[in-house]
């Protein structure tokens, strides 16, 4: 697998491709479990979960080209690297983008609709806002494998003299974490 994840909320969550597949099969039975959607069949149901899947694999698609074209931005105009996050947030409000903050909440809305239109989905019964309160934990509770997962590599970085930001701290920052996702199999 690869090092590809989604950040949401201020850039301090994300889910690793490990961890969508869970994550998904866990909506799908807790949504099902609470009769908010009706599935016909076990393979529904993992259709459905492939659903799912596809809205976090395109966010990630659609977070990642919104970063890079708001780096090629800041590169070619001359700007300051701290200017990216700036950038990024208009071009995203452009496309009607959810970063961010408002990342989380713009997944389940996509979850929802892709659910209300998919040929796998028997019945919705549940209203977004009850969807919503079943949906959210569960992501959240996905991608809190990031928030301890930065805590480490920060703790095992702490002893270096470049201050954070610093090209030595970035690079080594960087290595840590590839080193630990790899031994928490995240990739």
């Amino acid at each position: 697998m690869n090092l590809r994840s989604l950040q949401v909320d201020g850039g301090h969550m994300k889910i690793y491709r490990g961890r969508i597949e869970p994550c998904t099969r866990e909506i799908v039975e807790n949504l099902v479990k609470e009769s908010f959607i009706e599935v016909a069949t076990p393979e529904e149901v993992e259709e459905v979960r492939k659903d799912l899947e596809s809205v976090l694999n395109e966010y990630m698609r659609m977070e990642r080209e919104i970063t890079e074209k708001a780096k090629d931005a800041v590169s070619k105009q001359g700007m300051d690297y701290s200017s990216i996050s700036k950038i990024r947030r208009s071009m995203a409000k452009e496309k009607e983008f959810g970063l961010d903050d408002e990342g989380l909440d713009y997944i389940v809305q996509q979850m929802i609709e892709i659910m209300l239109s998919s040929v796998h989905v028997a019945e919705v019964f549940g209203q977004d806002h009850d969807m919503n309160r079943v949906i959210v934990p569960i992501l959240r509770k996905h991608m809190a494998v990031d928030e301890e997962l930065e805590r480490e590599v920060r703790q095992k970085i702490k002893h270096l003299q470049d201050s954070e930001g610093g090209v030595n701290w970035e690079i080594e920052y960087n290595r840590v974490k590839a080193d630990l996702e790899r031994l928490k199999k995240l990739k």
